[in-house]
């Protein structure tokens, strides 16, 4: 297995980097571009009772009867992408264990998602996703 992942996220965009904490390392792996994401609210199309949302993922969530705005729901759908992605590398043994650095409601998105034998290390609960590399790496060390 490689060395650890650190995915950094918002509600738009996601990047995972590989991180060596010893070697004082942080490379890109993957950058995710997540449009719908910026969407504002009369963007999201409606149709009918309940309304349909759909995603860059080709899914399409039909939703009657729920408290949750299209904004939040396509959230809820790009944190079960990024989880089903970080799931997936795992089990290919791309990285040992997992840091998440993301706004408070997004991180309590990801983290349920993630399987149970994903070893997850220290996450961030804030948004650093317009950090660079070198503003990041910082923030992982002093961790």
């Amino acid at each position: 297995m490689a060395s650890s992942w650190v995915l950094v996220a918002d509600n738009s965009q996601a990047k995972v980097y590989r991180f060596d904490r010893h070697k004082r390392v942080l490379d890109l792996v993957d950058q995710i571009d997540h449009q719908e994401g910026r969407w504002k609210r009369h963007e999201f199309v409606t149709s009918g009772p309940g309304h349909s949302v759909a995603s860059s993922t080709g899914s399409n969530v039909r939703m009657v009867g729920t408290d949750n705005s299209p904004k939040v729901n396509e959230s809820v759908t790009f944190a079960h992408m990024l989880a089903k992605s970080i799931n997936h590398a795992h089990d290919l043994h791309q990285f040992e264990t997992l840091r998440v650095c993301a706004p408070p409601k997004l991180l309590g998105e990801i983290l349920p998602l993630v399987a149970k034998h994903v070893p997850l290390g220290d996450h961030i609960n804030k948004d650093l996703i317009h950090e660079n590399a070198g503003q990041l790496l910082e923030r992982l060390i002093e961790f």
